[in-house]
């Protein structure tokens, strides 16, 4: 089997966001698709205004399943007060420190439970494409 000897990088930075509401509690929602090379993602920063602490739950989708990778707690304020706001990377892929989502794939977030009315929080993928 033939090996990649040389290394490659990200050719074009993303940025995606996603935000849940009250109507969106258990609602899948993808966060980031892999490009077509694939997708390097190197940050992901969660935010909550919500009075409420916050689960989310990340998983990669291959197209045809979802596989469970990691549930991320978000305090009270997480990103709006004095909290600061979550870095999932560190509960996600705290060897590497990022995550390459392949093309076809999506990463995606669900919160655990309901949200407080007029609240939201704030999913933020940062990285690029090969």
């Amino acid at each position: 089997m033939a090996q990649n000897t040389s290394p490659i990088f990200e050719l074009v930075p993303t940025i995606k966001a996603m935000t849940y509401a009250i109507g969106d509690t258990s609602t899948v929602k993808d966060i980031q698709t892999g490009g077509t090379n694939g997708t390097r993602i190197d940050s992901i920063m969660c935010s909550t205004n919500d009075t409420a602490t916050v689960n989310l739950a990340f998983s990669i989708h291959d197209g045809s399943s979802s596989q469970y990778i990691g549930n991320v707690n978000l305090p009270i304020g997480a990103g709006y007060t004095t909290v600061a706001r979550v870095d999932a990377m560190s509960t996600l892929a705290p060897t590497l420190g990022y995550l390459v989502i392949p093309s076809g794939c999506k990463l995606q977030a669900n919160c655990v439970a309901t949200m407080t009315t007029g609240k939201l929080t704030t999913v933020v993928a940062m990285g690029g494409d090969y």
